[in-house]
């Protein structure tokens, strides 16, 4: 169970997030997953509901977002792979329907914290609350 890792790492990040905004609590969280990463999007709620408990995220909604792989040829083709088998457990060989070269897996891979919600923050010497590397604002 890796997710439990990943997940230390994105509240981390979501945390730093907040208090560089001047929020004192996180509303939501949106975490990207991309398919070919194998990371289990109902094992990462989970493991982010568990460490958040007494941190500002602890009442924070987790959401996730799957992301479909796409991969690319030199031949020019470019679209969703057919499969993503993983021989020996590392990089996924995906040829190319084209021309059956191997294809570069270009989309998919992704996990990261892709927003956060925060209460609106009316102190005029803290920034204001937006997306910034995706901060949303919140009604209080």
């Amino acid at each position: 169970m890796h997710e439990i890792s990943i997940a230390k790492g994105i509240l981390s990040r979501a945390l730093d997030a907040a208090s560089e905004h001047g929020a004192d609590r996180i509303d939501a969280l949106t975490i990207e997953i991309g398919r070919a990463t194998h990371v289990n999007p109902e094992q990462m709620v989970f493991c982010l509901e568990a460490i958040a408990d007494s941190t500002p995220a602890a009442e924070a909604k987790i959401r996730t977002e799957t992301i479909q792989p796409r991969a690319e040829c030199d031949c020019g083709w470019e679209g969703a792979p057919e499969s993503l088998d993983l021989p020996g457990g590392f990089a996924p060989d995906i040829r190319c329907p084209d021309c059956g070269q191997r294809a570069d897996l270009v989309q998919g891979r992704e996990c990261r914290l892709a927003s956060i919600e925060i209460p609106d923050v009316s102190h005029d010497d803290k920034p204001p609350a937006r997306r910034a590397d995706e901060v949303r604002g919140s009604p209080s």
